[in-house]
């Protein structure tokens, strides 16, 4: 079954064009959420994936991580690290969302 599941990450990336969060795969592939996170942050990642990982300090968050992944398939160390930047940035939209609309009360 992981296999089937990577199988399935792999295949949303590659069609996606974009990287995508752990929630977003898991929601596309209707699979559960820790489930697809877990086969992302699985050692040795498939060498077509990038996936990043980056905590969050906000309790208010929900999450203690946001894990974000995108296909590079057979591309060079340089390709790799932009695919990295591209997830990072991922991260950092959805973060400065979070915090501009949060409201403590």
């Amino acid at each position: 079954m992981a296999a089937d599941l990577q199988e399935a990450i792999r295949a949303a990336l590659r069609a996606s064009g974009r990287p995508l969060t752990s929630s977003e795969l898991a929601a596309r592939l209707r699979r559960p959420h820790a489930e697809v996170e877990a086969t992302l942050l699985a050692p040795g990642p498939p060498p077509e994936l990038v996936v990043g990982d980056w905590p969050v300090g906000d309790p208010h968050f929900g999450l203690d991580r946001v894990v974000v992944a995108a296909w590079v398939g057979e591309a060079d160390e340089a390709a790799r690290q932009a695919a990295l930047a591209r997830c990072r940035q991922v991260y950092d939209d959805l973060l400065r969302d979070f915090l501009a609309s949060h409201r403590c009360v």
